[in-house]
C-alpha cells in the first residue's frame, strides 16, 4: 500500500488532468472551446512521454488565478516538506503519468495542440508476496512468493531466496564457493555467481529482460538494471524499452478521460512554449483498497517549454496551476496523514479548515461577523464563482456550544470537522445529520440552481518535466 502522504500529493497532481464539465466552474475560469485540428483518439497519438520530475512550486511560481496581479500558490507552504515524498513516489513508480500528443509532428509553432494524459498502471505484485519488482530493493522473483528481500536463505536450493543477488550464501552472507554444478545448463554455477541455478534465463551478467519478473542479471531486483548516469533500465522512464501500460480508469467509453483540447505553441525569444487551459477537470482515482477519489481542479492551466531531445518532443520547465475546490477536498477521505491532522474518518477539507493545514497554508480568516459566530473559521484564497469568498467552519471549535459530542469526563470535545459552510452571498449551510447523529450529507455538497454551491478553493502550482518513452499500451496488453 502506498504511503498516505505520497498518495495525497500524487492525487492532487493526477486529478488536475481529466477533462470534465459539470457546470461548477463559475465565472473566473470560462471554458475555452476545442481548437480545430486532429481529433483525440486513445493510443493513436505521437510523442509518448511520461512525467519524470514533479514538485510543488514556490509562491512566485503560481499563476495569477484571480487576476489581482499576484501569483497564487497556497500549497507552496508545504512544498519543502512534500518534495522528498513526491520524488519517492516517482522513483517507486507509485505515480506514473504518461502523455501522448495529437497533431504535433515536430517541435514547432502550432495554433492547435491537443494531448491526453493518462494514469500509468502501477507496478504489479504478480506473486502477491508484498514486494514489487522494478523498484530499488524490490522483489527478485515475482513468480514465487517464497522469494523476496528479508526471507531466510534456503541452503542448497540454488536460488536467491533473500534477493541479495547470491544463491545459497551462508548465515554471514558469504558467497557459496563450493557448488560447482551447473544444473540449468546456462554455463554458470552458483560458485561463479549464478543466482538461480534452476533457470537458464538467470545468471550473473546476463541481459535483463524487462517484464519477465526475473532477476536475469543477478543484481538483486527483477526487471531493473541501473547503469551509470542513466535512468534504470526497464523503468517507466526508460526511453529505449519502456512500454507503459495504462490504468483502465484513464478511459471513458474507450476515449481518454484526461485531455487538453485547446493548446497552442508559440516561439518566444527563441524558445517554443506550450500553453493550454484554463478549464475544469475532474477524474475518479482509486488510491487504496476501497478508497476512490472524485478529484476536481478548477482553472487548470499548463505552460511548458517544448524541446526536441534526441528526435523526441519533451516538456521542460513545465508549470501546472489551478484551484482545488472545497467540494473536492471534502471527498478526499480514508487517508491518515499525521502531519496534517488528517484521520481516515475526516476529509482534506476538515484538515484544512478545522485542523492544522489551514494554519500551515496561512489561509485567510473569515470576516468578523462569521468569526464572532464561529471561532476560527477560514476561507479559501480563490473566489471561483465571484460572489465573495466562502467560509468553512467547525462549530465545535467554540467550547461553549452545547450540541457537540462529549468526552469520557462529560466535557465538550472538538471532533475537528467542518460542519458549517457559508457561501460568499452569506447563505449558511450545515451538515445534514440523521436521528442517530450520522452525517448523511456534507454541507459542501449543497447545490444552487443545479450547480455546486461551494466551488471556491485553494490555489496550487506544480513544476514538472517529461521524459520520452518508447510506447504506451492499453491495459489489455
Amino acid at each position: 500500500m502506498r504511503k498516505p502522504t505520497v498518495v495525497l500529493l500524487g492525487i492532487l497532481f493526477a486529478g488536475t488532468w481529466a477533462c470534465g464539465d459539470d457546470g461548477g466552474g463559475g465565472d473566473l475560469f470560462p471554458t475555452k472551446p476545442e481548437c480545430t485540428g486532429d481529433s483525440i483518439a486513445a493510443l493513436a497519438g505521437t510523442q509518448p512521454q511520461v512525467i519524470s520530475k514533479l514538485e510543488i512550486g514556490t509562491s512566485d511560481d503560481g499563476f495569477d488565478l484571480d487576476h489581482d496581479g499576484k501569483p497564487d500558490n497556497k500549497l507552496a507552504a508545504i512544498g519543502s516538506a512534500a518534495k522528498s515524498a513526491i520524488a519517492d513516489a516517482l522513483s517507486a513508480y507509485a505515480l506514473v503519468l504518461p502523455i501522448e500528443f495529437f497533431d504535433l509532428p515536430a517541435a514547432a509553432a502550432d495554433t492547435c495542440v491537443k494531448f491526453a494524459v493518462y494514469l500509468g498502471a502501477a507496478v504489479k505484485d504478480a506473486d502477491a508476496d508484498g514486494n514489487l519488482p522494478m523498484i530499488a530493493v524490490g522483489d527478485c522473483n515475482d513468480h514465487d512468493p517464497a522469494i523476496k528481500a528479508g526471507q531466510p536463505e534456503v541452503a542448497g536450493n540454488g536460488k536467491d531466496d533473500d534477493c541479495d543477488g547470491l544463491a545459497d550464501e551462508d548465515d554471514q552472507d558469504a558467497p557459496n564457493t563450493t557448488d560447482t554444478m551447473d544444473r540449468d545448463g546456462d554455463g554458470q554455477t552458483v560458485a561463479q555467481g549464478d543466482c538461480d541455478d534452476t533457470n537458464a534465463a538467470v545468471k550473473h551478467g546476463a541481459v535483463e529482460i524487462c517484464g519477465d519478473g526475473l532477476d536475469n542479471d543477478c543484481d538483486g531486483v527483477a526487471d531493473r538494471t541501473v547503469r551509470a548516469g542513466m535512468q534504470p533500465v526497464c523503468s517507466p522512464f526508460d526511453r529505449g524499452v519502456a512500454e507503459i501500460s495504462l490504468d483502465p480508469t484513464s478511459f471513458v467509453s474507450g476515449e481518454p478521460a484526461v485531455a487538453f483540447r485547446d493548446g497552442v505553441i508559440t516561439e518566444q525569444d527563441g524558445t517554443l512554449r506550450l500553453e493550454a487551459g484554463p478549464s475544469v477537470f475532474s477524474v475518479n482515482i482509486p488510491v487504496t483498497d476501497g478508497v476512490t477519489l472524485d478529484l476536481k481542479i478548477t482553472g487548470a492551466t499548463i505552460k511548458a517549454d517544448v524541446v526536441d531531445e534526441g528526435g523526441a518532443i519533451v516538456l521542460k520547465n513545465g508549470r501546472l496551476g489551478g484551484v482545488i475546490d472545497s467540494k473536492t477536498a471534502d471527498t478526499i477521505r480514508g487517508l491518515k496523514v499525521d502531519l496534517l491532522g488528517l484521520l481516515p474518518e475526516n476529509s482534506l477539507l476538515d484538515a484544512t479548515f478545522a485542523n492544522l493545514l489551514g494554519s500551515l497554508l496561512a489561509l485567510p480568516r473569515a470576516n468578523a461577523d462569521i468569526s464572532q459566530k464561529y471561532s476560527g473559521c477560514r476561507t479559501p484564497d480563490i473566489d471561483v464563482d465571484q460572489d465573495g469568498l466562502e467560509a468553512y467552519c467547525d462549530s465545535c471549535a467554540d467550547p461553549t456550544v452545547d450540541h457537540c459530542p462529549l468526552d469520557d469526563m462529560g466535557n465538550p470535545k472538538d471532533p475537528k470537522i467542518v460542519d458549517t459552510c457559508i457561501d460568499g452571498d452569506g447563505t449558511e449551510v450545515k451538515d445534514v445529520v440523521d436521528d442517530a447523529g450520522v452525517v448523511i450529507m456534507q454541507c459542501s455538497e449543497a447545490v444552487k440552481d443545479g450547480k455546486s454551491r461551494f466551488v471556491d478553493g485553494i490555489s496550487v502550482e506544480l513544476n514538472f518535466e517529461t521524459t520520452a518513452v518508447k510506447k504506451l499500451i492499453s491495459p489489455a496488453n
